[in-house]
Parts: structure tokens; C-alpha cells; sequence
């Protein structure tokens, strides 16, 4: 599935625009920027971290917390490459813009800065307020999101592979048929896939089926659980992780 890496975007503000003239001095916003990537594409979180905002969601992580995140900062990390084109900066009072050119892209990017104690780190004044909101829980709270957007995706596959399967033959297929003959990734075959668990349910004769998805860890790798079936309508609702019915309402997935 071609699924944008979330960590990833909330790491890095990036918008359209022209390169400027280099300026690596150290402390420097392109230096930070320079210092940033290369940090966590080497998988030193902590370190990385520290030099942007996202350093508020670290402080009281406990070490078994940083431990159970690190699969998610691992992949963000796999999405980094290992060094940026510094193109130039911008600086205006306490704000700042870094232009950076990354690989297979053919227009430059933003990265935006901010001053804190004198220094500069990366990230603005919007997120430093939701991140001051949700302190060490932020992280654990951009996982479920993600993985909710994510168990929306996987239920849209399965609704079309259900569709193309009932088309040839006249029924519905039970979800391990539907991995069988490639309708849906194998990812699904064991019916995990991202923090959540999916189970599909048809009747005896194969006209109706339901699908559902609930959390792995309900709380941890998501809140909603997710129910859909023949008439292509994905619900969700809170269920503190049992399963969801026919009567929860329609979901719309989040567009931050």
C-alpha cells in the first residue's frame, strides 16, 4: 500500500519553493537541517529529535516507552535520505527557512525554524502549542492516527477485492480467498496488519459479508474500530477495542 509516512510528514514541514544562497555555519538553521537528517537517517532519535520541537514529546518518555516507538521512528527514518541539498536560508527575526533539494525531486522544499533560548530548532509556533498540549503522549497519538488512516485503507482494498470477487462469482469470499488469489496483499494473511486486526464474516449463501478492524492494543495502536461491508460504507467508533457494528457512523478520515 502506498501509504504516506506520517512520522515523516509531522517531522517536516516542506512547501514549493526557490533555492537561495548555502550557508552552513555551525548553529545556522541549514546547519541544524543538515544535522537533523542525518541524525535520524543514522537512527539517533534522541539526538535528532532534540534539535526540533518534537524534543517536548521526548522529555518523561520512559525507556521502555522510547523502546515500544522505535519501530515507528525506525520507519520514518527508512524514508530519509541520507543527506539533503542545502540550496540556502531565509532569516526573519526569529523565524526562519531553510530550502533543501531532496533526492528525486525536482523542486526545492521548505523546512521552517524557529528561535528558542538563542538557538534554532526545527518546527513553528502552531505544532510547538499542540505538542506543549499533548506532551510524551504526541507520538503515541500520531501512531494512532496513523494507524487508523492506515485500517481505513486496508477496509477500501478489501471492499474492492469483494466487489471484483461477487462480479465472477456471484458471492463474497471469506478474507484468507480473497489473500489466496491476490484480490488483497498478502500482508493481510494473517489478518494483522498495522496495529489492527481484521476478521470478515459472510453468510451461508454469500450474498452479505462484514468486515471489521479493531486495534491491536486499543490505546496504543488505535481507538476506533472500523465496520463495513456490502454496502461500501466504512463506519468506525470508539469500542475501547471490541468490535464495531452496523450502527456505528460513517467515518471520514482525518486530513491533517
Amino acid at each position: 500500500m502506498n501509504v504516506k509516512a506520517a512520522l515523516l510528514a509531522f517531522v517536516l514541514c516542506l512547501l514549493t519553493a526557490n533555492g537561495l544562497a548555502q550557508d552552513h555555519k555551525a548553529g545556522s538553521p541549514s546547519f541544524v537541517v543538515k544535522k537533523f537528517y542525518e541524525l535520524l537517517h543514522a537512527k539517533r532519535y534522541a539526538e535528532g529529535f532534540n534539535l526540533s520541537i518534537y524534543r517536548l514529546a521526548l522529555e518523561g518518555l520512559s525507556a521502555d516507552e522510547l523502546r515500544e516507538l522505535e519501530p515507528d521512528f525506525e520507519r520514518m527514518a527508512t524514508s530519509l535520505p541520507d543527506t539533503v541539498d542545502i540550496r540556502g536560508e531565509q532569516i526573519s527575526g526569529e523565524k526562519a527557512t531553510v530550502f533543501i533539494k531532496l533526492p528525486n525531486e525536482t523542486q526545492s522544499q521548505e523546512v521552517a525554524l524557529m528561535k528558542v533560548d538563542g538557538q534554532w530548532i526545527i518546527g513553528d509556533r502552531d505544532t510547538q502549542k499542540e505538542l506543549k498540549k499533548l506532551g510524551r503522549s504526541y507520538f503515541f497519538y500520531e501512531r494512532m492516527r496513523v494507524s487508523e488512516a492506515e485500517a481505513n485503507e486496508w477496509l477500501q482494498e478489501i471492499l474492492g477485492a469483494e466487489l471484483v470477487y461477487f462480479k465472477a462469482k456471484q458471492r463474497y469470499a471469506q478474507l484468507d480467498e480473497l489473500v489466496k488469489l491476490g484480490g488483497v496483499s498478502n500482508q493481510l494473511a494473517d489478518g494483522v496488519v498495522n496495529g489492527y486486526r481484521f476478521v470478515v464474516q459472510t453468510n451461508m449463501n454469500g450474498q452479505e459479508f462484514a468486515v471489521t478492524a479493531v486495534p491491536v492494543t486499543y490505546g496504543k495502536t488505535g481507538k476506533l474500530s472500523f465496520y463495513a461491508d456490502q454496502t461500501n460504507l466504512i463506519r468506525a467508533e470508539d469500542k475501547a477495542g471490541h468490535p464495531a457494528t452496523a450502527s456505528a457512523g460513517a467515518y471520514f478520515p482525518d486530513k491533517k
